[in-house]
């Protein structure tokens, strides 16, 4: 018997010439706390080992799809077993077409495999699976919560610090701010790399800075460079955030200069547990709420088609209220992504059409709409890899698929339930008084911890004549609208 948390930190590589198999593979591996590679097919696969094992930092799993062109599964592993003699990874075959029929297969050729997992995988199976390869047995779920323990460790240790958020993406945005507030963390943020260039010579200093990868105007590679010219910021923490698990994308994202990196879709622990390596506060934190002591909102969601709900809040930290803003914005940003896309592709910029896709896959991914994000991660490729129109068109039009039910049982999404009114609710009238107050000054100098002080404000007067105000607040405070936001508040205090 093993324990789940032995997998982290565990290098694998997930090896599928399919797109759409080798995202949903690779993000299920990712949730395990694995450190995730892939490679499109067996040859890439044999280059890519020795390539780590040159390196010394051998891969110590291979999730292999059996039936694919040039080189199968079984090849490959007999390859493996001949010329790796010291260090031969352990093997899951990944097959659609049968167990019994892929070990006969590799029986056949002399190949013995001690785990065959079959399509479509699940999290249980891949996890069974794991642990025979590894001969460790059954997963015993123990340690969650001393995981737990540790990554509410690297938050507090975050707190006080003042990190740059370089994100193009208003869904993003919204996310990363939200998760890093709740570490008491202060954010200013760039909506492209050059932006953040002006940033930082007219509003340091940070502690650190927070970088997506594929951005317009000036995307977070050439950004780095930038930066790295600078002596003044030559050891400033640059930490990507990157929706690609390949590994020629992370190397690109040390040699840019940046110390480490974030997967896309967020994995809430390991990205406070990055962050807290490389990002030390310069100041001592405010008397703030710590990230411990904050209450989690606990309310239920409809059923939603496509979209995997307990993936969505676990990304979320189980805050509900974010979730459903996320899904929201998810919907209305994404409502016509064929006009959008169609745009992208006729843009001057040839990059375009492969942001879009790769904008959608990991907004997507952060909601738990799997299967759109797998998909957009198709066309996002045929798209960089400059696939024909026929072949970008029938990606599309399988994204689409995915992606038109998920917005459809969207529709009637709204931000909050409706609350019944109860006119009798008696509140503390001064304590109503200081959270406006703070709110007022808060929204006057821009500063987004308005939005966590508003729900504080929400929760408070919830059921009385002032909570349709602070909802229209907190409506504008959703789009980032600070002036909206001030109106509202100003009209809050003539009630």
């Amino acid at each position: 018997m093993f324990h789940k948390d032995e997998l982290l930190g565990l290098r694998v590589l997930v090896v599928d010439d399919n797109a759409s198999a080798r995202e949903i593979l690779s993000a299920m591996a990712r949730t395990l706390g694995l450190e995730v590679d892939v490679a499109w097919d067996g040859k890439q696969a044999l280059d890519m080992v020795a390539a780590a094992e040159k390196k010394g930092l051998p891969y110590d799993l291979l999730l292999l799809d059996w039936k694919m062109p040039v080189m199968d599964g079984v090849e490959a592993v007999e390859r493996l077993q001949h010329e790796y003699r010291t260090h031969v990874p352990a093997v899951v075959m990944v097959t659609a077409y049968g167990r019994e029929e892929a070990l006969s297969s590799a029986e056949e050729r002399g190949v013995r495999l001690k785990s065959v997992l079959t399509k479509p995988v699940t999290a249980a199976g891949l996890l069974e699976a794991i642990g025979e390869s590894l001969g460790k047995g059954v997963v015993v779920e123990k340690r969650s919560q001393d995981r737990s323990e540790s990554y509410k460790e690297a938050m507090e240790t975050l707190r006080g610090a003042r990190v740059l958020l370089v994100e193009d993406n208003e869904m993003n945005q919204e996310l990363a701010l939200d998760l890093l507030h709740q570490a008491g963390i202060e954010i200013v943020v760039a909506n492209h790399g050059r932006e953040a260039l002006e940033i930082l010579g007219t509003d340091g200093p940070f502690d650190g800075v927070l970088m997506d990868c594929q951005m317009p105007i000036m995307d977070g590679y050439e950004a780095t460079r930038e930066i790295r010219k600078n002596p003044a910021w030559k050891h400033l923490p640059i930490i990507a955030m990157t929706a690609n698990a390949m590994a020629g994308d992370r190397e690109k994202v040390l040699q840019a200069g940046m110390f480490d990196h974030v997967a896309k879709p967020l994995i809430v622990d390991k990205m406070f547990e990055t962050l807290a390596k490389w990002i030390k506060p310069s100041k001592a934190p405010a008397a703030t709420e710590s990230a411990a002591a904050r209450s989690v909102d606990g309310e239920s969601l409809p059923e939603l088609p496509g979209i995997n709900t307990h993936a969505g809040l676990t990304v979320t930290m189980g805050n509900a209220k974010l979730y459903r803003r996320l899904l929201i914005r998810f919907r209305e940003s994404n409502k016509s992504f064929a006009e959008q896309f169609a745009a992208s592709q006729a843009d001057s910029d040839d990059t375009a059409a492969t942001r879009c896709a790769h904008t959608l896959k990991g907004t997507a991914g952060n909601i738990g709409a799997q299967g759109v994000a797998a998909a957009a991660g198709e066309l996002e490729l045929a798209c960089k890899s400059r696939q024909t129109a026929k072949v970008i068109n029938e990606l599309l039009t399988k994204t689409l698929a995915e992606l038109v039910p998920v917005i459809k049982g969207l529709t009637g999404l709204r931000a909050d339930e409706p609350v019944e009114k109860r006119p009798d609710v008696k509140v503390d009238p001064v304590e109503v008084r200081q959270l406006i107050d703070t709110v007022k000054s808060l929204l006057e100098v821009g500063d987004v911890e308005a939005v966590s002080t508003v729900e504080r404000l929400s929760r408070l007067v919830q059921g009385t004549e002032l909570s349709g105000g602070v909802e229209r607040i907190e409506a504008a405070l959703a789009d980032y609208d600070f002036d909206t936001a001030l109106d509202e508040l100003k009209k809050l205090e003539t009630v």
